[in-house]
């Protein structure tokens, strides 16, 4: 009879997976003090100013799936919006995409706070930790153009077509429709959270976006899933990206208009190892559909998968015959749980 590892697999996604509300302090301390930081700097040089109201979570953030990351620096992405009519340039002319952020880099570097000064990137400003951790900050202007508000990214050498709500809605939209539950964020969006964990689990791997693992889930994610299973629902997504990947292709494209690739050649390495990984993480954890898989069979199937020490009181209990290994129930880890609260450890 296969085994239901739900429960060992539902404790360790809130133990060691969830970003709990009161873990990210720090984060939006820190998203605090750059609106600030920003503001500031901007006014001095007689720049435009962003109200409160101008600025944009997204990503991981806005769509609550960030996760505890032990092996990889992590980040918050907070975009900035200006009119168009107030990102002008010395001539009255608009400012290109690379006078935008570099007048935004500009006022962020202004009181020289940083060890390593925010950098002008190809899609945002980013500001630096000496912890590793770091605020993305992707500069948008908006305008309207025949009664439509048009809304356009500075990318590298050009102004793109882009709004970041778009995405937010479109994956929340995705997971309320798909999702047969309502806890925890909803089961679709707990499994992007587990994908992400596994992606990010050894340092040595590569891989693609936390955005990337999104779009790919919703691909592969079949409502109304599995019921009460996030393990079956998690091997069944793992399953149903690596044969999209093996029987389309590695190109991913965004889900929204502009529906440009969000892959690229440089990033197409990563989403191969997506799915030559995968291949392993499936081997191990179909182990659970197995007629003669117990629960030291599934949890050592766990370990395999996300790398972890999570397990291992449990397993080292039923080796030394330590119940029967019949029933799911949660182990204790073998050491006290790193929520890392306090250093902005997410992803």
């Amino acid at each position: 009879m296969a085994y239901d590892a739900n429960k060992h697999l539902t404790a360790f996604h809130d133990d060691r997976v969830f970003v709990a509300d009161d873990m990210l302090g720090v984060a939006r301390s820190r998203r605090t003090a750059n609106r600030n930081r920003l503001k500031a700097g901007l006014k001095a040089d007689n720049e435009p100013v962003p109200k409160d109201e101008d600025f944009v979570p997204q990503g991981s953030y806005a769509m609550h799936t960030m996760v505890q990351s032990e092996v990889e620096s992590s980040d918050i992405d907070d975009g900035v919006v200006f009119s168009r009519e107030a990102l002008k340039g010395p001539k009255g002319g608009d400012k290109s995409s690379t006078d935008a952020k570099e007048m935004v880099r500009k006022a962020l570097a202004a009181k020289d706070e940083f060890k390593k000064p925010p950098e002008v990137r190809s899609n945002c400003v980013r500001v630096h930790y000496n912890d590793g951790f770091h605020v993305d900050i992707p500069v948008y202007r908006t305008y309207e153009e025949q009664g439509t508000t048009k809304k356009e990214l500075a990318s590298s050498g050009e102004w793109k077509v882009s709004a970041p709500e778009d995405i937010t809605n479109w994956f929340n939209g995705q997971v309320t429709a798909k999702s047969p539950d309502t806890t925890k964020g909803r089961q679709m969006r707990r499994v992007v959270r587990l994908l992400k964990y596994w992606s990010k689990s050894r340092s040595s791997w590569k891989m693609p976006s936390g955005f990337v693992l999104s779009v790919l889930t919703d691909e592969a994610y079949a409502s109304p899933g599995h019921a009460e299973r996030d393990d079956r629902a998690l091997l069944a997504v793992m399953r149903g990206i690596r044969n999209r990947l093996q029987m389309q292709g590695i190109v991913v494209k965004r889900p929204v208009e502009p529906r440009e690739e969000i892959t690229s050649e440089r990033t197409y390495g990563k989403v191969r190892n997506l799915r030559d990984e995968l291949a392993n993480a499936i081997d191990e954890l179909s182990k659970i559909e197995q007629a003669d898989c117990d629960e030291l069979m599934a949890l050592k199937a766990l370990k395999a998968v996300f790398y972890t020490d999570y397990w291992d009181a449990r397993i080292k209990e039923l080796e030394n015959g330590g119940g029967d290994g019949s029933k799911a129930q949660p182990a204790e880890p073998k050491q006290p749980v790193d929520k890392r609260g306090g250093s902005g450890q997410y992803a």
